[in-house]
């Protein structure tokens, strides 16, 4: 996967030809269930890899929650704004971006509480995997979703050139408006990916493995009166610090996306520069 380079004319033709303009968020997202290529116990693992197309990539996971009150963000990313999450990449000089995207949601109440996408770099391969997510609209009562399933997938079921091949980590970002829950229960684990055998994990710890090889992080939708409230906030802040992020409007939240890779991304060229001791990285043993 993640063949094909991204521009802003393909993605102008592919909405003008889907004619995104004029269909609503159904006629759009067409699945009523969840997509047999993107049911997690089938994905032993999504590969992000580098190519002579794609020499540097920078592996970038969107989890997206699907629940009830937020099926507004998949829609503005498809309808508007994946210009300004791999357009903005390409401009500041991060040009092998390949994105995937996971849709999240409870998974105490809800049949799909992970769908995975692939790793891709190209408008129509994008546009592709995030209108198969099936917008469940579910979620219950409980004030929890199961954003940390994201955290999971990441950490045991990815392979990423850009942290094995240069040690540069990866960016995760889930993006909801609800705390997440405290932990993931063995039988959840097992239900939900491919893993025969499993051991609860809690939340900070999942979280830990994957900072192992990416940059994790969480964005709060304050899209409305309730998100804004501190209960909804959860111990987000706790377990993330400064990469827990609080976002006022939804639309920009693509645009922030790219803003953080920007600015926590280094070039390998830049990190190989400053590391000449013969105790350092042996770059040629890694490529």
């Amino acid at each position: 996967m993640g063949g094909g380079r991204f521009s802003n004319d393909a993605y102008k033709k592919l909405r003008k030809t889907k004619d995104y303009s004029n269909k609503s968020r159904e006629e759009i997202f067409t699945s009523r269930n969840i997509d047999a290529e993107m049911d997690p116990t089938k994905a032993l693992v999504r590969e992000s890899r580098d190519s002579e197309e794609h020499p540097e990539t920078v592996s970038i996971i969107v989890a997206l929650d699907v629940t009830g009150s937020m099926g507004f963000v998949p829609e503005h990313i498809v309808k508007e704004a994946l210009p300004d999450l791999i357009g903005s990449l390409m401009e500041a000089g991060i040009e092998d971006p390949q994105v995937l995207f996971l849709g999240i949601g409870d998974f105490i109440y809800d049949a799909a509480p992970l769908q995975v996408g692939q790793f891709e770099s190209s408008a129509e391969l994008l546009d592709r995997w995030l209108t198969r997510v099936y917008l469940e609209g579910g979620g219950g009562g409980n004030n929890q979703e199961g954003y940390n399933l994201a955290h999971l997938f990441a950490a045991r079921h990815t392979s990423i050139d850009c942290w094995e091949k240069r040690k540069q980590k990866g960016f995760l970002f889930t993006i909801g408006d609800e705390p997440v829950f405290p932990n993931i229960p063995a039988e959840i684990i097992k239900r939900y990916t491919c893993a025969e055998e499993a051991e609860t994990i809690t939340t900070e710890n999942i979280i830990k493995e994957a900072q192992e090889k990416y940059n994790v992080f969480h964005m709060h939708l304050e899209h409305n009166e309730w998100s804004k409230r501190e209960h909804r906030k959860g111990n987000w802040k706790a377990l993330l610090g400064d990469n827990f992020i609080e976002i006022a409007d939804f639309k920009t939240v693509a645009k922030r996306i790219a803003d953080v890779v920007i600015q926590n991304h280094k070039p390998f060229s830049a990190t190989t520069n400053t590391n000449t001791s013969s105790d350092d990285i042996e770059v040629e043993n890694m490529l």
